[in-house]
């Protein structure tokens, strides 16, 4: 993360404006993150779901984990990648506002479940490939979860996860095809499998779509000899009759970057 981006986001919110992280308007009293409006549709997850990968609808296995399990233990989100909350990550992720960001970091840290975290020794951003790094400025996965590490005194160890190869774009892909497409992109950092041998670790991210891009890294930890692998996202992409899950499109995902 560039230096210039890891000072704007911790500064975020002190120096700049408060307002509704997906359309600016003045926040609500009880959710900060968004105006009354916005807040009024907000799609929060919660039990009865999965209990693997998480998908809303039922407390058991669902048929996507039934046929072949994620390689990772859970996956929980916080909101459906609907409405307001999608808008709020786009506008964040694409379109550079550092506001939106520290607006959704804020929601994370005051509203993520304590049994979320319960174990977890390690959170682990889900990392970008350096040229992506480079291109956006910032991992946003780093900006959204240092908060919540901080509250409850876990490490963010960011860095220690790389992506070591750039892949296509993973935006209009079936959920076979993601798999196939970041297959092998991840590995750890050289001399850093000793930091999550035989420990709980928790992957973090924005979206949760297909869970591709969660089972390929949990598949690299648990090589490394990692005990336990969860998942936890902002967002929840919603299902749909085709197979698999997709996040919905907007005209601020910008054409040359929706590869993550």
């Amino acid at each position: 993360m560039a230096a210039w981006a890891r000072l704007a986001a911790a500064l975020g919110g002190l120096l700049l404006p408060r307002g509704c992280a997906a359309c600016g308007c003045p926040p609500s009293e009880t959710e900060p993150a968004f105006c009354p409006s916005c807040r009024e549709e907000l799609v929060w997850l919660q039990e009865p779901c999965c209990p693997r990968c998480g998908r809303p609808g039922g407390d058991e296995l669902c048929p996507g984990c039934r046929r072949a399990e994620p390689a990772f233990d859970q996956a929980r989100s916080l909101l459906a990648y609907a409405g307001p909350a999608g808008q709020a990550v786009r506008r964040f992720k694409y379109r550079g506002s550092l506001a939106a960001g520290a607006e959704l970091a804020g929601l994370i840290a005051r509203r993520t479940p304590a049994e979320y975290l319960a174990g977890a020794e390690l959170l682990l951003p889900v990392p970008l490939h350096p040229w992506r790094l480079l291109r956006r400025g910032f991992n946003q996965a780093c900006v959204l979860f240092r908060p919540l590490a901080r509250r409850h005194g876990r490490e963010l160890a960011a860095g220690l996860l790389r992506r070591r190869r750039h892949t296509r774009p993973q935006v209009g892909l079936d959920a076979a095809a993601r798999r196939e497409n970041v297959a092998g992109a991840f590995d750890l950092a050289r001399g850093t499998a000793a930091r999550v041998r035989g420990r709980q670790v928790l992957l973090v991210d924005d979206v949760f779509t297909t869970g591709a891009t969660a089972a390929e890294c949990a598949r690299v930890l648990k090589e490394a000899g990692a005990a336990w692998v969860g998942v936890f996202t902002l967002v929840r992409a919603r299902g749909h009759p085709g197979g698999g899950l997709r996040p919905e499109a907007g005209p601020d995902m910008i054409a040359g970057d929706q590869r993550q």
